[in-house]
């Protein structure tokens, strides 16, 4: 035991030796500039095997024997992005459902037990550009797990009580999306910068998770998931024969179908150059976001904007972080991201937290830091560290067998070249600082950024308005939708009668013989910006023809709606109409009063009676128009003495998100034997959105089919 201790205590003092003279040699850390780092290793990324299945599956199979175990993943064209406005949501619970509904020969809880037995998994998910799934299992369980993603992705049985539950869910994370600031601050900037009715930024409400139905499920599930739509990687503990006989087995009899992809959608940027804000007074420190748009993957530009973000705001040393942190002590926490996309432009954000008393100096701060990055550029330093930090985060992107499999198959997935990662590599290696200030010159604009705050104002170090003229956004989910009578012949009966006094009030006969309607108007919108005066002309062929131009401080715009599409043509150019205005005014037709008064008794339309109300003190009877096609109800207000339509009242998808909207209607006037309301009050969430004046209005004219095509 001495001897042990003895020879202990000779290695302690060893040590203790060579420490005090290590100490003595080096008593001062080095200055993180003069750090030497050992040269990275060189990139290897290993060549998968792919090959394509008869029905058109894109298989990617790649050898790993470090453990015994065996994953997969899948990609599927399909996507949020692709889900009708008005049942956002509906990709999600797809993609849910597929898997805690079980098959046609599994339920959700027999796959749970059975996969649970042996250690495995499978999941399936659709996200806002593609759907999804992934298989994890022991290499002896390989068959149960391909056999397991082929029944789920092919035959998903979406079993009623798990949408409910799934539903459940949804609504659970929509009634507590406001509770944390940080989250608060993200998807506002998302929809402040895209558009609340953006497919990259709307968000579900109770109203649309309401709409979705399981038919709705099975026919998502129809139109997208298909062995030509379809991509799927393997890899793992296996003999690459081996597992091709498993994936012939399990899915080369799925049958191909034929494709009809949307379009995909490509964002337009509402919010660059404004000053937003939204209140919460329950919090001692301020969210910050500043930013405009992003780029897209293969951007010319993005290899030296990713080593501009690196140098602005990507780690402890760059320049954010160093001015707003190190020396002024301002944040708690700051950096900044290039956004970008594999198929539409991202976000550059350069966001932070602070104490609410030093608010408005942080966002001074960091807009004051891009300004002198774009116009002063960056230094040999800056790049320096940019790329040393950019490379070694980048060498880590390829170590794991499964990252490599996943990128080279999305890169793939998106039309990208396969080699698109060695490009990226030997741009960045090959980054001068003449190249990366050129590219912040003609893609950074401090003119553009949108800033927005999240925080208590009462105790900023000064107002909002000292930044710009400021938008205070209202984040209040709107409640759950209103829940309407079932339309029993007694309430379809005396709608009826209700609409019929109606039309008699409106010119009986006369009215229907309606075919078109000219319109010369003038509005006054208000917005968060104030108010602003424009004039206009709007011009309807019935049923399924429009056309508006309206005249403004901001130039004209005109847009038209020809029945089969939409067009557009503003100061920023001629476009497509984008699908929120188009849904808007093939609205306007559907619910148009000729149009559902000519047909009281066609199945286009169910008619019901609702309640009494009042609208502007007037007495009235709600009568509830369902478009059946659609499945789209409105409320129309009716006064009891005049029987004139007075309000039209529903839910629809407005800038800001789902929103109850109104219709006011007032001065009517007789044009040729018919009354019309010259003056319409429109209202968003009990707030006047617009009011419109007929200046003149002409009916039965003769319109021109021309002025509805695009120039």
């Amino acid at each position: 035991m001495k001897k042990i201790r003895f020879f202990t205590l000779l290695v302690l003092s060893a040590v203790l030796t060579v420490s005090a003279i290590a100490q003595k040699k080096s008593t001062k850390p080095l200055h993180y500039k003069k750090l030497q780092y050992p040269k990275l290793k060189e990139i290897t990324i290993p060549e998968p095997m792919r090959y394509e299945l008869p029905n058109g599956l894109i298989v990617y199979l790649l050898e790993d024997h470090t453990l015994p175990t065996i994953a997969a993943s899948v990609m599927i064209h399909t996507g949020a992005r692709f889900e009708p406005a008005e049942k956002i949501g509906l990709a999600g619970i797809t993609g849910q459902v597929m898997r805690t509904g079980g098959t046609t020969a599994k339920t959700g809880d027999q796959l749970d037990e059975l996969l649970e037995r042996h250690a495995a998994s499978v999941e399936t998910f659709i996200g806002t550009t593609s759907g999804g799934a992934r298989m994890s299992v022991l290499k002896e369980d390989a068959e149960l797990g391909v056999s397991t993603l082929a029944d789920i992705l092919r035959n998903p049985a979406f079993r009623d009580d798990k949408i409910e539950l799934s539903k459940i869910q949804f609504r659970s994370g929509i009634s507590r999306r406001n509770d944390q600031v940080m989250q608060i601050a993200s998807r506002e900037f998302t929809k402040l910068m895209y558009g609340g009715a953006s497919p990259y930024a709307r968000t579900s409400e109770y109203e649309t998770i309401d709409n979705i139905t399981k038919q709705d499920l099975i026919d998502f599930h129809k139109k997208y998931y298909l062995p030509n739509n379809t991509m799927l990687a393997v890899w793992g503990d296996f003999e690459p024969g081996a597992m091709k006989g498993l994936v012939e087995k399990y899915f080369a009899d799925w049958a191909k179908g034929a494709i009809a992809m949307p379009p995909v959608p490509q964002p337009r940027f509402v919010g660059v150059g404004t000053v937003n804000f939204i209140r919460k007074t329950d919090v001692n420190q301020s969210q910050i976001y500043v930013g405009e748009m992003g780029g897209k993957l293969n951007d010319p530009e993005s290899p030296m904007l990713n080593l501009a973000d690196q140098a602005l705001g990507g780690g402890f040393a760059s320049r954010l972080f160093v001015k707003v942190r190190t020396q002024q002590g301002l944040a708690y926490a700051i950096g900044s991201s290039w956004g970008e996309g594999y198929d539409y432009n991202g976000l550059f954000r350069m966001n932070g937290s602070t104490k609410s008393g030093t608010t408005i100096k942080m966002v001074n701060s960091i807009i004051e830091e891009f300004k002198n990055i774009v116009e002063k550029g960056i230094t040999e330093d800056d790049l320096k560290y940019a790329k040393e930090s950019y490379l070694n985060s980048y060498v880590f992107q390829f170590e794991s067998k499964a990252s490599v499999i996943n990128k080279l198959m999305s890169l793939e997935f998106f039309s990208y070249p396969k080699d698109y990662y060695q490009k990226q590599l030997k741009e960045i290696q090959g980054a001068t600082t003449k190249a990366v200030n050129e590219a912040i010159k003609k893609r950074w604009d401090p003119n553009k950024l949108a800033i927005l705050v999240v925080g208590n104002d009462a105790e900023f170090d000064k107002e909002m308005k000292t930044l710009g003229s400021v938008r205070t956004i209202d984040i209040t989910i709107p409640a759950p939708p209103e829940k309407f009578p079932d339309a029993t012949a007694e309430l379809v009966t005396k709608g009826k009668s209700v609409l019929q006094k109606t039309l008699t009030a409106l010119g009986g006969q006369k009215f229907l013989d309606v075919k078109d309607l000219s319109q010369s108007i003038k509005m006054n919108i208000s917005s968060q910006m104030g108010e602003m005066e424009a004039t206009g002309e709007m011009i309807a062929v019935l049923p399924d023809k429009i056309f508006a131009k309206m005249s403004a401080a901001f130039g004209e715009m005109t847009m038209a709606w020809d029945g089969k599409s939409g067009w557009m043509n503003s100061p920023m150019g001629a476009q497509e109409m984008p699908a929120q205005q188009s849904e808007s005014f093939q609205r306007q037709l559907t619910f148009n009063p000729v149009m559902v008064l000519k047909n009281l008794d066609s199945p286009a339309y169910t008619v019901w009676y609702y309640k009494e109300d009042k609208v502007q003190d007037r007495p009235t009877g709600i009568v509830l128009v369902k478009h059946n096609a659609t499945n789209k109800t409105i409320k129309w207000f009716v006064d009891n003495e005049s029987a004139l339509l007075v309000k039209t009242a529903s839910r629809e998808r407005t800038p800001a998100g789902l929103g109850m909207q109104e219709t006011i209607m007032d001065d009517y006037k007789d044009v040729g034997g018919v009354k019309f309301p010259f003056k319409l009050i429109s209202m968003v969430d009990g707030k006047k959105s617009q009011e419109i004046t007929l200046i003149s209005m002409k009916i039965n004219s003769g319109v021109k089919e021309d002025v509805f095509k695009k120039p």
